[in-house]
């Protein structure tokens, strides 16, 4: 018989999205794994663990706190960005991606790779290019 339960996962500061609550398997036995993913899937047989979930009035009580993937992926930032952000290191925009991929004007064969940050701002004219320059370049 596999078992689940839920746990909780806080979002980082600045972040103010609230805390995800995530279903955890026990496999057992007669639990398969999917083969086009690789991932385990549950067996027929399912039953509710009410010993390790999450108490939603109080979801630190039984500790287990955990920080949630996205937040320190970025992609919480990337949604408060509305999808699309300048860089705070390069100051170039167009950015859609969770990391700045702008090559670097002192080294272009350079990524940027900044992670979206606090500092971070949202783009809403997206990749916008210089054409003054002799040789134009992606801001």
């Amino acid at each position: 018989m596999c078992t689940y339960y839920y746990l909780h996962r806080h979002h980082l500061p600045t972040c103010s999205r609230t805390i995800d609550y995530v279903m955890q398997y026990g496999f057992c036995e007669q639990a398969t794994v999917d083969p086009s993913t690789g991932m385990a899937l549950p067996c027929d047989n399912i039953c509710f663990d009410h010993d390790q979930s999450v108490d939603y009035n109080d979801p630190c009580a039984m500790g287990g706190c955990t920080e949630s993937p996205d937040c320190s992926s970025g992609a919480c930032r990337l949604a408060e960005l509305n999808g699309m952000w300048i860089c705070c290191e390069c100051h170039r925009g167009g950015n859609v991606y969770r990391w700045c991929d702008h090559r670097m004007r002192s080294s272009p064969d350079t990524l940027c790779y900044h992670v979206c940050c606090k500092n971070c701002q949202p783009d809403g004219m997206g990749l916008q290019v210089d054409l003054s320059m002799p040789n134009p370049v992606a801001y």
